[in-house]
């Protein structure tokens, strides 16, 4: 099956987060064509393919099943689930973030020659809520591997990804004093306080930490939830979340202090109880099975000079104008290189700020450009964890 034709079939299966398991079996089945030596779904609703190789080490090659909503419908000039090729481009949601990608790798393997590493395909589910967590499950949980080296198919252009900042949600919680509207004097406003709190959210962004290639941590409320939600009540507690957007030096300690500083200053000036916290939620997959999130996801940077210069290299054979890329999103990778300490590193079709808008898309060009890269990628990811073993 021709990759544009893959592509299209995919973004014609909607898959969002909690819902991959149409995408998941139309994977597996894609997987099964291309002749890997085993393919299954497991207990997370994670896609996983093995291709043995001679067991001197092991690459894992990475993308997600799901997507976000497709928005207002009046936004979009094409259908979002019809996959239509148009003027060289295919439509859709998920066409660059990531389906794209994930037929481009799968149709890649039929021109992968015998490898002395072992490769492991891994789609994941609930990348788009809490990325690096399905997958962290997998490796460790399902396949109990510790792989040499990640590789995403996350859009970069055809560029080579080498890091990105990473992500938390902070969690504000204020809590006042609830009164009758006619008369606030009475009551302590927790959604004046959250007010504020969202006001010296923003400010935190002149002061944040930036680096040459990452750019600047952002600091911003996303989502507030208050209560009572009583029209002529005072609500005594409200929530604030805040994407926090983290470069790799910063830890949880730090994250926390920041926040609790923040805390310290609205209550002083408003009166409230506030406290941060990092922000947890449970995931139930399609499969039933729950993921247990806390919303800390670490920044991440590839460093090594030895790895990335024979990898560009090899992608250069191919498309001479590829360059270092470092995303402005957060992927998968912050379970592996962030957390973890693994090499990795990227390269998908596709145009990262088409992620998420309406009439997302990916060229046809690039689908199949990235079609003959990954096998030169895989071949040099094999000869670096070859030589790093002897």
């Amino acid at each position: 099956m021709d990759v544009v034709e893959m592509t299209t079939k995919l973004i014609s299966t909607p898959s969002l987060p909690g819902d991959e398991g149409r995408v998941a079996e139309l994977v597996k089945e894609f997987l099964s064509y291309v002749g890997v030596d085993k393919v299954f779904i497991d207990s997370y609703g994670d896609v996983i393919a093995v291709v043995k190789g001679g067991g001197l080490g092991s690459v894992v090659v990475e993308g997600h099943l799901d997507t976000v909503d497709v928005g207002d419908l009046k936004q979009w000039s094409v259908k979002p689930f019809s996959g239509e090729v148009i003027e060289g481009r295919v439509y859709g949601r998920g066409a660059a973030d990531m389906k794209g990608a994930i037929a481009a790798q799968i149709k890649a393997l039929e021109h992968v020659k015998s490898l002395d590493v072992d490769l492991y395909y891994v789609y994941t589910v609930y990348e788009e809520i809490a990325e690096g967590v399905a997958l962290s499950q997998t490796l460790k949980e399902t396949l109990r591997l510790k792989p040499d080296v990640v590789i995403t198919g996350e859009a970069t252009s055809l560029n080579l990804g080498v890091g990105h900042r990473g992500r938390s949600v902070v969690k504000l919680s204020l809590t006042g004093k609830t009164a009758h509207a006619s008369m606030p004097y009475e009551g302590i406003n927790a959604l004046e306080a959250a007010a504020q709190a969202i006001l010296k959210v923003s400010e935190l962004n002149k002061g944040l930490p930036t680096h040459p290639a990452l750019g600047s941590e952002t600091a911003v409320a996303t989502l507030i939830n208050c209560s009572p939600k009583v029209q002529p009540q005072i609500p005594d507690n409200c929530e604030v979340l805040v994407d926090h957007r983290l470069l790799p030096q910063t830890k949880l300690d730090d994250l926390m202090k920041l926040y609790s500083k923040l805390c310290n200053e609205v209550t002083y000036l408003k009166g409230v109880y506030c406290e941060a916290s990092i922000n947890k939620e449970t995931l139930k997959t399609w499969r039933g099975v729950e993921l247990e999130v806390v919303e800390f996801f670490p920044g991440w940077i590839n460093n090594d000079v030895s790895m990335l210069r024979e990898v560009l290299r090899s992608v250069k054979a191919s498309y001479s104008n590829a360059s270092r890329h470092y995303w402005k999103f957060s992927t998968d990778l912050v379970a592996t290189a962030g957390a973890e300490g693994i090499p990795s590193l990227g390269l998908g079709p596709g145009d990262e700020r088409m992620a998420h808008k309406p009439n997302e898309y990916v060229e046809v060009i690039e689908l199949r450009k990235a079609v003959e890269i990954y096998p030169r990628m895989l071949k040099s990811l094999n000869d670096y964890v070859v030589s790093k073993a002897r």
